[in-house]
């Protein structure tokens, strides 16, 4: 339930007096909501509405307090999700720290490992198809038999292209994103032995480039 439908609920059943001091209680959990503040402790909560007027901390704590201290103990867990969102999205290791289960630990450890790869591939991708290479299927390369590229000598890369390929297979970029080049095939495997990139994929990008510098 949330702290609105709570409050609705809970003001139904209360006098004029006591629905007045829940709805300072339920306005000053909403604002430290918008400030951005973790703080929903009785203490502070119980501080704020004293100096409004409302119900003081040892009023909260009361017998008869405790419609106040049901509705802070919901904007709390409300915050508490929130704040376990922006982990997920923003610091996604810090999610490990949660997670009791050393099986279920590994496990999601993984899968993190693995979205951070895929997010790393899709950049590389993207930078990749900024511009436009211009391939000719009926033309091959000199002096190298087993490249499987195949280029259109007259056109030359621009930079912004030339860039793009350099960087795709630089050490930094391998790095990052926990890739290596396999020294048989020259494919891309990430850091689990998975294949990023298919069998040439180095050794195409090095020659079109000494190609095109020459």
């Amino acid at each position: 339930m949330t702290p609105d439908s709570l409050f609705a609920s809970l003001s139904s059943q209360l006098g004029t007096r006591k629905q007045r001091s829940l709805q300072l209680i339920h306005q000053i959990c909403a604002e430290q909501q918008e400030r951005n503040s973790h703080d929903f402790s009785i203490a502070t909560i119980g501080k704020q509405s004293k100096a409004r007027g409302g119900p003081s901390e040892q009023a909260i704590r009361n017998k008869n307090g405790d419609e106040y201290r049901q509705l802070i103990a919901s904007w709390q867990c409300t915050n508490n999700h929130k704040k376990l969102g922006r982990t997920l999205v923003e610091q996604p290791q810090d999610v490990l720290k949660l997670i009791n289960e050393p099986s279920v630990r590994a496990e999601v450890g993984l899968m993190l490992a693995e979205l951070k790869q895929l997010r790393g591939e899709v950049r590389l991708l993207k930078s990749l198809n900024k511009d436009t290479i211009i391939i000719d299927k009926s033309i091959h390369l000199r002096g190298n038999s087993n490249s499987k590229v195949e280029l259109l000598p007259a056109i030359p890369l621009s930079s912004a292209e030339l860039h793009a390929l350099e960087n795709a297979i630089s050490p930094v970029t391998f790095e990052n994103n926990g890739w290596q080049e396999d020294p048989k095939d020259h494919s891309v495997r990430n850091q689990h032995g998975r294949k990023v990139f298919e069998v040439g994929f180095v050794s195409a990008i090095k020659t079109v480039l000494d190609h095109t510098k020459k």
